[in-house]
């Protein structure tokens, strides 16, 4: 057995006015000389301490603060070892994040002529909105490049062989991993309800601005609101233009107005908010009048040397929305506030199933009945209604329909049952003269002389057979008494049972009992069915409008709730994506950013797709939101709390040795097993 302990070599070296150092240094030497001991290694040197030293050194040192100040020393050195990777990791999956929002978004943005300060504005509103699910993959990776870094470098295995658990060795990432939690939770409480109301107002308005205004030659324009342009050339100067023709919409039906001009001038104002085109040697058409059969229109052709036109450009700036209308979504609110809106859309829900209920109490009469009072009256005959019978008199109807139908059952059942008895006697009678007639042939046949001249050995017998059970013999070979077979029994013809139907059920062994539909009296059937349609289509158009109303609010209030929970949910997978990433870097035991991102994006896309998968469901009404937007804690928490598990007992999970190994054992296990056979 080999021990490899690494002790930092300012605690050997390195000495304070009490001599701590010193001291401390020489126990942990008794420590490696008691697990030396055990080992292969029995000769202990001469100069070390004794036991009854060592403890005494013990019980002093943990009287003194030196202890304290080494563990306060080794924490600050494993968090700064895992502050550098999540703040790298951060920056980097926030990056990825706000590119995956760019690729979506692209084709609203590019072409607007949208200023760089605004576009800046909007990443930074998208960073924001997109920092809660980056902090837990940053979380996720950099604490398993942390404690792969320390496991690739053997720091883990100097620090097991100190006495180190692994537990209290993580305790400090535990306590800022709790803290980058509770800093999750208010900044999804607090910043993004406000980076949500910012983004989605800047790209509203991104997104209805029209594109940048930009005419091209040959190309008719027409993104200016009643107005289509053509021009013929552009000059250099982008300024001058030739052959142009501007088409202007005329909304009375009739022609457009058409201006055709040879050459002029195109200038933007200095506010941008008009385009004025300076137009030399043209004409000018136009038509007026009523367009109709009876009468004509007039066309009117006006030349000029010089025309001026001035068009609108405001449509292509992008208009500043207020906030306040973005203000009422559930994205914007925050904890308290979601809770103040789920209490109100609850009372709006009950209040409208209250008014369901209402109407379906008022038209429809059952609902007197469903108490026990309400079928009482009915049973005693004490309620005058003339579409209800009473309760007895319905009992003793049905009973009477059971007596008769019962008796049709019970006679057609002893019929089929004597017609099987006679039938199966018939078949019996026949098969008994069929065997006396075959055993009376064998009896003349042993009773009968054979031919004179002819030996008795050689003598054949040909039996006498029934005509039914004769054989024909086969050319060249002598033919051989068959047995009659007992011919079978005939089939016994099939008798259907009657099947009767009272109330549309069959017919049981006792009478049924009185239902509704029973109780109504032939008389009136038709003009009951006719009222219970009217009914329903009265309360069908009564609850319409409450229902959809209900479906509408439902619905908010499911969303208000999954906005609810997932403030919490994506601050606790921070402390989820610890409990998976450092017990993981301490098996994996390699560093970089090539193994442990393999895993962390293993682990984050499991964790991305329940997270998806369980709002999805309770979307839909399938999951309620607390199982469906804490699916993904659920699953990946007893994944953690099994790493762990496996990491303080120096699990070779991922250790390729250990599986070639096994792979040898099962093989050579397998190659003996087929020796055997």
């Amino acid at each position: 057995m080999e021990f490899l302990v690494k002790i930092h070599p300012g605690s050997l070296t390195s000495r304070n006015s009490s001599g701590e150092s010193c001291k401390f240094a020489e126990f942990i030497v008794w420590a490696f000389r008691l697990l030396v001991k055990n080992s292969r290694r029995s000769k202990p040197f001469k100069d070390w301490p004794s036991a009854e030293r060592a403890v005494a050194l013990f019980v002093k040192i943990t009287k003194r603060p030196v202890l304290n100040r080494l563990f306060k020393k080794l924490d600050i050195l494993i968090i700064k070892a895992f502050i550098g990777p999540f703040i790298a990791t951060f920056f980097i999956t926030t990056f990825v994040l706000v590119l995956q929002f760019m690729w979506l978004y692209i084709d609203d943005v590019v072409g607007k002529g949208i200023d760089t300060i605004t576009v800046l504005r909007l990443l930074l509103y998208v960073a924001a909105t997109v920092v809660p699910l980056a902090l837990p993959l940053a979380v996720l990776l950099s604490s398993i490049m942390t404690l792969g870094n320390l496991g690739e470098t053997y720091e883990l295995v100097a620090i097991k062989s100190a006495g180190i658990s692994l537990l209290r060795f993580l305790r400090p990432l535990a306590v800022v991993s709790f803290i980058i939690t509770v800093i999750a939770f208010f900044f999804n409480n607090n910043v993004l309800p406000i980076s949500n109301l910012k983004m989605q107002t800047l790209k509203y308005d991104i997104i209805v601005t029209k594109p940048a205004f930009d005419i091209k030659e040959g190309v008719f324009f027409d993104k200016i609101p009643g107005f289509v342009i053509k021009i013929g050339k552009k000059e250099k100067d982008d300024s001058t233009i030739r052959n142009v023709v501007i088409y202007e919409q005329n909304n009375n039906g009739q022609q457009d107005n058409m201006i055709i001009a040879d050459s002029g001038t195109m200038v933007v104002t200095p506010d941008k908010q008009s385009l004025v085109f300076t137009l030399k040697d043209g004409w000018r058409y136009q038509e007026k009048g009523e367009r109709n059969v009876y009468s004509g229109s007039e066309l009117i052709r006006m030349g000029f040397k010089r025309y001026k036109k001035v068009m609108d450009l405001s449509t292509f700036t992008m208009n500043q929305t207020n906030d306040s209308a973005f203000k009422g979504n559930f994205n914007m609110f925050t904890v308290p506030q979601l809770s103040h809106a789920i209490d109100s859309l609850k009372r709006v829900v009950q209040k409208n199933v209250d008014q369901i209920d209402v109407v379906s109490d008022r038209v429809y009469q059952f609902p007197r009945y469903l108490d026990t009072t309400g079928w009482e009256k009915v049973a005693s005959g004490n309620l005058n209604n003339p579409y209800l019978l009473k309760y007895s008199v319905a009992q003793d109807s049905l009973t009477k329909l059971w007596t008769r139908d019962r008796k049709i059952i019970d006679s057609t059942q002893q019929a089929a049952q004597l017609a099987a008895q006679q039938a199966a006697k018939a078949a019996k009678a026949r098969a008994d003269s069929a065997r006396k007639a075959q055993d009376l042939a064998k009896a003349k046949a042993k009773a009968s002389p054979t031919s004179p001249g002819t030996p008795a050995s050689t003598a054949k017998s040909t039996p006498v057979q029934p005509p039914a059970a004769t054989a024909k013999a086969t050319p060249g070979h002598p033919t051989t008494p068959t047995t009659p077979t007992t011919p079978s029994h005939p089939a016994t013809p099939a008798i259907n049972a009657v099947t009767l139907t009272i109330g549309g059920e069959p017919i049981g062994k006792t009478p049924p009992k009185a239902r509704i539909n029973d109780l109504i009296p032939d008389s009136v059937r038709t003009t009951v069915i006719s009222r219970t349609i009217d009914a329903i289509n009265q309360v069908r158009g009564e609850t319409s409008g409450p229902y959809s109303f209900f479906q509408v609010q439902k619905h908010t209030l499911l969303q208000h709730e999954m906005a609810w929970h997932e403030k919490f949910t994506l601050a606790v997978a921070c402390m989820v994506m610890f409990l998976i990433g450092a017990p993981l870097g301490s098996i994996i035991r390699k560093g970089g950013i090539g193994m442990p991102l393999v895993f962390a994006v293993v682990f984050f896309v499991i964790f991305f797709l329940l997270n998806n998968f369980g709002k999805k469901l309770a979307g839909s009404d399938v999951l309620t939101p607390a199982n469906g937007l804490w699916l993904a804690t659920y699953v990946l928490t007893p994944m953690g709390l099994f790493l762990v598990w496996k990491a303080l007992h120096d699990s070779q999970l991922f250790n390729k040795e250990f599986y070639f190994r096994l792979t040898r054992k099962l093989r050579r296990i397998l190659t003996h097993i087929g020796n055997e056979k």
